[in-house]
């Protein structure tokens, strides 16, 4: 499934480059809507990380919308750790200065 919007925003998150506060990196998330032609009730979670790299609009699916946004917030970190290395570990969130951006991480033992 491809998709061309978020939808309806429910929340939002403000990166910033270390050496370069100017530069305006937003996470988003969309809210859980029903995954088109699904037999039960499984639902998809959009979310887009703007301001650094292709900005596609992505989304988890789950099989009920608190999995989609479980789903989400893991693709998201996993998404920001890859964008994170790509610029030299400088990806911050306003939050925390010392390289915590405040989403799950997921490393392999």
């Amino acid at each position: 499934m491809k998709l061309d919007s978020l939808g309806v925003v429910i929340a939002t998150r403000r990166l910033v480059l270390a050496n370069d506060a100017g530069r305006r990196i937003l996470v988003k998330m969309g809210k859980p809507e029903p995954l088109p032609d699904a037999l039960g009730d499984d639902q998809y979670c959009p979310f887009q990380i703007t301001g650094i790299g292709t900005e596609p609009v992505k989304y988890a699916a789950g099989v009920d919308a608190f999995q989609s946004i479980e789903l989400a917030l893991k693709m998201i970190g996993a998404e920001l750790t890859r964008l994170n290395q790509k610029h030299g570990g400088r990806l911050r969130w306003e939050c925390d200065e010392h390289g915590d951006l405040g989403f799950l991480i997921t490393r392999s033992r």
